[in-house]
């Protein structure tokens, strides 16, 4: 075994670098980051009052949902491999957040402000044959309703005004959301039950994301999972041992 891991030493070293090279640089810009991923979410409702931007609205939701199951999925994989970016990542989530939520809103809002859309697909079905909707459609606005709350209730203001867990409880809303929101997808590319391909990819997502929550939760389960992480984690410290001792020796030759 030990013969497997000098094998891939250096590939490993090279992920350990770009790791580095990743979290120093981001460290550096944090408040940078944070202020420009804010700015960015509010130039996006620019996409609602445009006319010529409205090609990117359904953009905006494509990227709106691959933000949302990139921050469900960071935590529990920060919390089973303990990587200093991935603990950087953490910290970005309120922001990415409610850049996600902007982008969502910017994707339904201007779909449903859309006259000629409004009226193909909406305007038939309100009231009691809203069930009779396009299923894309419904769980699509199901999702963005669920998000709602989340966007508004990002900010510390809230936090205070809720209580830390009021606040917890409310923004567990995430994982209905996210269901909605794989629904939304995969009958967006014209899946149904009867067809394998967008089945598998919803599948899929649910439940990576599903087992990920579980070895963060229960950290006995999997010993060999674990026994691999503790290796890659034995070696990153090696190799940040070694790095500081030639920035030193570095240092002593000047």
């Amino acid at each position: 075994m030990e013969h497997f891991w000098q094998r891939i030493n250096p590939v490993l070293t090279l992920v350990f670098r770009g790791h580095d090279i990743c979290a120093d640089t981001l460290g550096r810009w944090y408040g940078s980051v944070k202020w420009g991923i804010l700015i960015a979410a509010h130039f996006t409702l620019l996409i609602l009052f445009v006319p010529e931007l409205a090609v990117f609205r359904k953009g905006a939701g494509e990227l709106a949902a691959n933000l949302l199951i990139a921050l469900l999925f960071l935590s529990p994989i920060a919390t089973i491999f303990r990587m200093r970016l991935l603990s950087l990542g953490m910290g970005l989530r309120r922001e990415i957040g409610i850049l996600m939520g902007y982008l969502a809103v910017v994707h339904g809002v201007g779909y449903m402000t859309d006259p000629q859309f409004f009226t193909l697909f909406i305007a038939e079905h309100l009231g009691a044959g809203i069930v009779s909707m396009d299923t894309s459609i419904l769980v699509g606005i199901i999702g963005l309703i669920l998000t709602l709350p989340l966007l508004v209730t990002s900010n510390a203001f809230s936090m205070r005004r809720l209580g830390g867990k009021n606040w917890k409880r409310l923004h567990r809303l995430v994982y209905p959301a996210f269901l909605f929101i794989v629904l939304h997808r995969f009958f967006q590319v014209g899946g149904s039950w009867q067809e394998v391909g967008p089945f598998i990819e919803a599948g899929v997502l649910i439940g990576i994301y599903t087992l990920l929550k579980y070895l963060a939760w229960k950290p006995t389960a999997w010993p060999w999972l674990r026994w691999i992480v503790g290796q890659i984690g034995a070696r990153y410290a090696t190799y940040r041992q070694a790095r500081g001792a030639h920035a030193i020796s570095h240092s002593d030759l000047k």
